[in-house]
């Protein structure tokens, strides 16, 4: 029963069998415990140092030879004491990070999609939805483009929104803060990054989707539907939104 205990609290079972053994003898030398233990010299002093370091044994130098002797019982409530604040410190590292381990298992239970999307009708389609959704409208990484590619439907588009009260807050780069056109966009908050902060895409986040746009040729849309993931770039656009340039 004893041995068992000692094993519960991190003792191997020739490491309980070592310490109960000069428990019983007291101070004695290694020549003297490898005997009674009926063990291998090395394996015996192997035992030794594991529990020196555990600090249920100890020795002492008498002349030329150590004797070894077993720490008092009392050393062991104090390994559990250690064992608990060991467990405490566990435990709050584990809700430092439970969040991020949270998130990731929201990740994988979600259900995700995601759709790519080309041309000028693809472009179209996204915004429409936005539309659809009425909900707050973000944009960074903006050139422009928009206004260029799809001309008459930009206009149609603003009004639309702020017919259906859609607020946009959009983040221009600093080249484009000349453009008079961009003050005439109604129900919108807009700010500048400066030149040297270039956001390579112009990225859409509104309701629970994302909407990232590569201004090619074509231009290619690659839209995400996913709560946390819209969660995720809302956060990283305030952080812009906060360091940008009224």
């Amino acid at each position: 029963m004893i041995t068992k205990l000692l094993e519960q609290l991190g003792l191997t079972k020739q490491e309980a069998k070592t310490y109960l053994t000069l428990l019983e003898l007291g101070s004695v030398p290694a020549g003297l415990l490898i005997k009674r233990l009926g063990m291998h010299r090395a394996a015996v002093y192997n035992l030794l140092d594991l529990l020196i370091n555990k600090g249920l044994v100890h020795y002492v130098k008498e002349k030329d030879r150590k004797l070894f002797e077993a720490q008092e019982p009392k050393r062991l409530l104090e390994i559990i004491k250690e064992k608990q604040q060991k467990l405490k410190e566990q435990e709050e590292q584990l809700n430092v990070v439970l969040p991020e381990l949270e998130l990731k298992r929201k990740l994988s239970n979600e259900e995700q999609e995601g759709t790519i999307y080309k041309g000028k009708k693809g472009l179209k389609s996204i915004f429409e939805d936005i539309l659809t959704e009425k909900k707050e409208l973000l944009v960074f990484g903006a050139s422009g483009n928009f206004r260029e590619i799809l001309k008459a439907y930009f206009i149609h588009f603003h009004d639309k929104r702020a017919k259906l009260k859609i607020p946009l807050k959009i983040i221009f780069g600093e080249k484009l803060r000349n453009d008079t056109r961009n003050k005439e966009l109604k129900l919108s908050k807009i700010k500048y990054l400066p030149k040297e902060n270039i956001i390579p895409s112009t990225t859409f986040v509104y309701s629970n989707k994302t909407a990232i746009i590569n201004w090619s040729v074509e231009p290619m849309i690659f839209l995400m539907k996913s709560k946390n993931v819209a969660k995720s770039y809302k956060n990283f656009f305030e952080i812009l939104w906060n360091n940008a340039i009224q």
